[in-house]
Parts: C-alpha cells; structure tokens; sequence
C-alpha cells in the first residue's frame, strides 16, 4: 500500500493517515515525517524505535498515534505541541516517566501507558479535562496522584493498574 513511502514527494503533502507498523524501523524517518503536514494518523507501532526526532513534533494536525511495542524510554516534551492528539498508546515500552507537557495535549481522550516501568504522572496531569480512558495496565506506579480521584474521576472510564493506589 505505502510502497513509494521512502521517496515520497510533493505528493506527499495530501498523505492524513500512515500505517508503518511491524516495519523493522529503527527510527523515524526524518524525509518522510518531514512531509506529513497533513498527517491525521500516524500508526508506527512493533518496531525497534528508541527516540522520536524533534521535526515530529511539527505533525500539528496529528490525533492518533500509537507507539505502542517500540524500545521508546521517554517521550520528550515536544509531545504537549499536539494539541488535537485525540488517542495516545504508548504502550510497552520503557517509558519510566512522562513529560509534564503533556498536559497541553488539549484533546486527549484516550492514553495506554500500559507495560512501562512508569513509576508517576506527572504533575498537572489531570488538566487532561477531556481524557476517558487512562490505561495503566502492569505499570510500577505506587501512588496515584489525589487530585485524580477529585478532578479526573468522573472523565476516566478504566483504569488498570499492576498496583493500584492504596493496596
């Protein structure tokens, strides 16, 4: 279906969504994102991607990505420039913590943070007023932030967690 995707052109800039997943990828191709400015979706999940390029954070129109199953150990602060980013998976991989700036990711309705050694949210975290599913599935997270029961309650419809707070 992509099979133009490394020397991609003009023709590139009417690209919304892109499925690269189980693509042996090492990183993100700097040419290729370059182009996207259009992307809506971007799915780059099982690769062997440790780091997100500082030009990916330039996807302004980007609301689905999924990393998930990738070799990521931190998402960089660049992530709270996307603002219309409406589902986040970042599952499995080795994220030990997330950026405060991802509070500024307006739209987000849905995070999977499942399977990383995530051990807190980060403060400001449930400024997320839009967020309905927080998935936390075998992470090493010993305490939930208070305000999440006083603030984001009504909004999060799952929350799964190795270790829940309390326990």
């Amino acid at each position: 279906m992509f099979k133009c995707l490394p020397i991609i052109g003009p023709c590139g800039r009417h690209v919304d969504h892109i499925d690269r997943r189980h693509s042996k990828l090492e990183q993100v191709p700097d040419d290729v994102m370059r182009n996207f400015r259009t992307l809506e979706e971007c799915r780059l999940d099982a690769n062997q991607i440790k780091e997100l390029p500082k030009n990916f954070f330039r996807l302004k129109r980007i609301r689905l990505l999924t990393l998930s199953d990738n070799e990521l150990t931190r998402l960089p602060t660049g992530i709270g420039s996307f603002s219309n980013l409406v589902e986040l998976d970042v599952s499995r991989n080795d994220i030990s913590e997330l950026p405060a700036s991802i509070r500024f990711c307006d739209s987000l309705q849905s995070l999977d943070v499942s399977n990383n050694p995530l051990q807190s949210l980060p403060a400001g975290f449930c400024q997320l007023r839009n967020l309905r599913v927080l998935c936390l599935n075998d992470i090493s997270i010993g305490e939930l932030p208070e305000e999440i029961g006083r603030v984001c309650r009504p909004a999060v419809t799952f929350l799964n967690s190795s270790n829940p707070a309390g326990s």
